[in-house]
């Protein structure tokens, strides 16, 4: 956070390595709570307890609030899927190894809540995937190449079910999250729902009236051998198909910021986003805004970008909520806070996950043009799945 905003922060001193452990902790404890940290970990952001709430993003807020609005506002099962956000009672950030509070008593509250947790291993009793969806994509791209289709690009999703032996505890899923380097952390309860992302695309960070965005579109799979990885990437830079794919991204994104800006940065060329599982081709955006144009303006303009819906947006969208098996709620939704003097940061929640007690849900998507191969894009949302499954993986054997 900026300097700007520190009115509301009442306490300060240096982090140790147990407020992590308790911070930990408290969101397990807490039925209303939120964790987010930086693609970079530079920033980090604990809220506690809920003092107001909404289904979306308010247009005016008056300290920092937490949340996440739906993909397209279909209804989904679940509370937490259908949006929300919240006014915490207690906010913490740690920064440049400084921990800060909105609450003075943060150093009892912290000892109230030291404990040591005793967590059971988490087991995988049961998955259950869409069999079906390679079919339904060869169905999309034979209309997608048919001269009379009104879609250029559609994002096309999946979920997969999961059964679980026991309920998740948000401390030991974040220890676990935080292995996923270079991506943000962030995890969103409402009493036993819990969303989490660790998601490498931001879909605005605003500050001191600067915005930053970025065009995320185009996959290709990683290798561990450097030199074959090297060979994957610059396959990824010069594919018709994902440069395609790409441009669709940085030209909605560039044509709806220039009527909010008074000054634009739009690369020519993308460059590489290498995460864990994957690479993307990569723009970043940046500009100055106009006046008086709020974070909400921004999200409610920006979303969904083609990387997310498609082209044209209203058509691919309305594909979409027809032939995907159920509701996206959350997944590919924006997620994250905003902040009383119109700063904040907002990231798009893919490679994410959806907890209600002993049940998960996991969803990927692919971005379908003419041109794209079934089994193919099946492979891409098999990689986009992994971070999520590792996740687990990890919990298993905790």
């Amino acid at each position: 956070m900026q300097k700007s905003e520190n009115h509301f922060f009442k306490f300060e001193r240096e982090a140790t390595s147990n407020d992590y452990q308790v911070l930990n902790q408290m969101l397990d404890h807490f039925q209303v709570s939120a964790f987010f940290e930086n693609n970079t970990g530079t920033e980090i952001f604990y809220a506690f307890g809920s003092k107001n709430s909404w289904q979306t993003l308010p247009q005016k807020v008056n300290t920092l609030v937490f949340g996440a609005n739906t993909f397209d506002g279909q209804h989904s099962k679940g509370e937490l899927m259908n949006g929300f956000w919240f006014e915490p009672e207690i906010i913490v950030s740690i920064s440049n190894g400084r921990i800060q509070s909105n609450d003075l008593n943060l150093d009892n509250i912290l000892v109230n809540y030291q404990q040591i947790s005793t967590t059971k291993r988490v087991k995988i009793k049961n998955i259950v995937s869409e069999t079906d969806w390679v079919g339904r994509v060869a169905d999309l791209i034979k209309n997608l190449n048919d001269i009379g289709c009104p879609m250029d690009k559609v994002v096309f999703g999946r979920q997969e079910m999961i059964e679980l032996s026991e309920q998740i505890r948000i401390s030991s899923l974040l220890e676990a999250l935080k292995k996923e380097h270079g991506v943000y952390h962030v995890i969103l309860k409402r009493e036993n729902e819990v969303f989490v992302t660790a998601t490498p695309e931001r879909l605005v960070f605003v500050s001191q009236g600067e915005i930053q965005t970025a065009a995320v579109a185009g996959t290709a799979p990683r290798d561990p051998d450097p030199k074959r990885d090297h060979e994957l990437g610059n396959k990824l830079l010069h594919s018709l198909k994902n440069q395609r794919e790409h441009q669709f991204v940085v030209d909605s994104i560039k044509m709806k910021l220039e009527a909010l800006t008074t000054q634009l940065n739009v690369p020519s060329k993308p460059i590489l986003l290498k995460n864990k599982q994957v690479q993307h081709l990569y723009t970043p955006i940046s500009g100055t805004l106009s006046a008086n144009i709020s974070v909400k303006d921004l999200v409610d303009n920006l979303h969904p970008t083609p990387a997310l819906g498609g082209v044209p947006q209203e058509e691919a969208l309305q594909y979409i909520a027809q032939h995907e098996q159920q509701p996206r709620g959350l997944f590919a939704g924006p997620i994250g806070y905003v902040t009383a003097d119109n700063t904040g940061e907002l990231v798009v929640s893919i490679r994410s996950m959806y907890c209600d007690q002993t049940h998960a849900r996991l969803f990927a998507g692919a971005g379908i043009v003419a041109g794209s191969e079934a089994q193919q894009e099946y492979n891409e949302t098999a990689l986009k799945f992994e971070p999520m499954l590792q996740l687990l993986g990890e919990l298993m054997h905790d």
